[in-house]
Formats: structure tokens, C-alpha cells, sequence
């Protein structure tokens, strides 16, 4: 009996230090959503203002390589390849003057200055290697037919809504947007401007050793890189 009533003066306790220990999942919190580093690779190599940057310096085609080599990357194309908005987008980036600013940059000879500094050192085809062979990316590739990810997207696939999309893509107001956009001589005026503008050309600068260094964070690969003795 002392111990019936010994449990009872503790439940009120035991539950309070259970609603103490639980997160908070309001519906505030979970509306929210954060994008996985998948994502914002993929948003990053479908925005034509900032899809070079993986082979403009070689740490950031470890990163790339890390990202690329796995099957998340092509689960999150393929799911992106059935929105018809996600080509709205990228086609909207393209128009972006920033555009030609990204790709002017490879005029900088500090990129391949950095590229024959990487090729001459072993330890950059170590890090390489340590990303290609990794036994945990080989096992997610050997799994990836009965992944959750692959069936969703073939369920996505087969879903009427996503045609429905595809069909009323020419009158959504992003679509329409895009066009507008498109034919408007400003548009291509700005174009221009940032093409022959020579601050967008480092070649006839002084080199910056900022271009093509865009950091992103990647659990893991970090440590791989200091593992290495990589010095970039």
C-alpha cells in the first residue's frame, strides 16, 4: 500500500517532467519549414545568377562532389521536374542580369590559378576518393529502390494534380510574369549593360580571390577536408 501511494504523489511530478522534456510542436513552429542542404544545392544549380560556383574554386567542387555523387541530389530534381513553376524560375533567374555577372567571372585568372595549385596536390585527389568510395553513399544507392523518396516521386508522377498543373501553368500569373518579363526591352537593355560593364570582367581588373567562393555548410565534409591536409 506505501508503495500505491508513493507512486501516486510522484505521478504529478512524472508529468510534469514529461511536458517539460517535450518539444514544442506548435503549429506555428512546423509551418515553417527549413530547407535541407539538398534543397538549397538544387536551388543553387538551377538559378543561372549562381550555378557556376561549384567548379570556380576547387574546395567548392568537394562540396559539389559530396552533393552530387548521392542519390538526395536527382530524388529532389526529379520531384522538381513535375512543377511546372520550377522551370518558371529558373528561366526567371536567367533574365536576372546578375546572369551574365556569374559567368563573367570566369574571366577571373585567380580560378585557374587555384585549379593548377589543387591539380599538384595529392590531397585534393584523396578527398576525392574519400567522397566517391564512401561505403555509407555506395549502401544509399544500393537502397535506393526501395526508398520512400524514389516511390514518392513515382507516385507524383502518377498523380492527376500534377498534370492539372502542367496544364494551367500558361495562365498562372508567375507564367505570365515570366513572359512579360521576357519582352520587355528593359530586360534585354539590362543584359547589356552588365555584359559590357568591365567591373563584371575581372580579367581587366586586379584579381579578387573572392570570386566563386560561395561557402556551404555540409555535415561531415568539413572534418574530411581537414582529415585530408588539404590547404586551399
Amino acid at each position: 500500500m506505501k508503495l500505491k501511494h508513493l507512486a501516486l504523489a510522484l505521478l504529478p511530478l512524472l508529468i510534469d517532467a514529461t511536458h517539460a522534456a517535450a518539444p514544442d510542436l506548435s503549429p506555428q513552429t512546423s509551418a515553417d519549414p527549413v530547407k535541407t542542404e539538398t534543397q538549397r544545392f538544387a536551388d543553387r544549380c538551377t538559378d543561372f545568377t549562381a550555378n557556376g560556383w561549384a567548379f570556380k574554386a576547387p574546395r567548392n567542387f568537394l562540396k559539389w562532389l559530396d552533393v552530387f555523387t548521392d542519390p538526395g541530389i536527382y530524388l529532389e530534381f526529379a520531384n522538381r521536374s513535375l512543377d511546372p513553376q520550377s522551370y518558371v524560375r529558373s528561366l526567371t533567374s536567367l533574365l536576372d542580369p546578375a546572369t551574365p555577372r556569374n559567368y563573367l567571372e570566369w574571366s577571373n585568372p585567380e580560378i585557374y590559378n587555384r585549379w593548377a595549385q589543387a591539380a599538384a596536390q595529392p590531397e585534393f585527389y584523396t578527398a576525392v576518393n574519400s567522397i566517391l568510395f564512401d561505403p555509407g553513399r555506395m549502401m544509399r544507392w544500393a537502397m535506393l529502390p526501395i526508398d520512400g523518396r524514389a516511390w514518392s516521386v513515382a507516385g507524383n508522377a502518377a498523380n492527376p494534380n500534377t498534370w492539372l498543373k502542367w496544364l494551367n501553368a500558361p495562365a498562372d500569373p508567375k507564367t505570365q510574369e515570366l513572359f512579360a518579363k521576357a519582352a520587355n526591352p528593359e530586360t534585354v537593355q539590362r543584359w547589356l549593360d552588365a555584359v559590357v560593364d568591365p567591373n563584371n570582367t575581372p580579367w581587366f581588373n586586379a584579381p579578387a580571390t573572392t570570386y566563386g567562393a560561395q561557402p556551404t555548410k555540409l555535415p561531415g565534409l568539413g572534418k574530411r577536408l581537414e582529415a585530408a591536409k588539404i590547404k586551399l
